[in-house]
């Protein structure tokens, strides 16, 4: 059975842009980009962007990808599980009824 407060949305697909995010910014490949669009620049213009450490930024970006994507596991996987059962947050509400609660949610159902 599924459990759509616990399941994680597009997790290959999370997982593969994860994974490129972090290749990408460990080959240097925002650096590679940013000299090969700035080559016919000026001098000026050259220094300016190519000055800003693109392959750090990328670094650093992807890694709170990572940290977000984990996060977002941790919360559906242990953390908000717990607290509802602890009773410190309210459990997510059903949209799957079985034949019994349909009955009971119809109107005239105690008649």
């Amino acid at each position: 059975m599924h459990n759509s407060a616990t399941d994680i949305s597009m997790p290959v697909a999370k997982a593969a842009t994860a994974i490129a995010a972090a290749v990408t910014a460990k080959a240097d490949v925002a650096d590679q980009v940013v000299q090969s669009a700035t080559a016919g620049a000026s001098y000026a213009t050259w220094s300016a962007i190519n000055a800003i450490p693109w392959g750090t930024i990328a670094s650093i970006l992807a890694g709170l990808y990572t940290a977000l994507l984990m996060g977002e596991w941790f919360w559906k996987k242990f953390w908000r599980p717990m607290l509802e059962r602890l009773g410190w947050i309210k459990p997510k509400k059903r949209y799957v009824y079985t034949a019994s609660e349909w009955a009971e949610l119809r109107p005239g159902a105690d008649e």
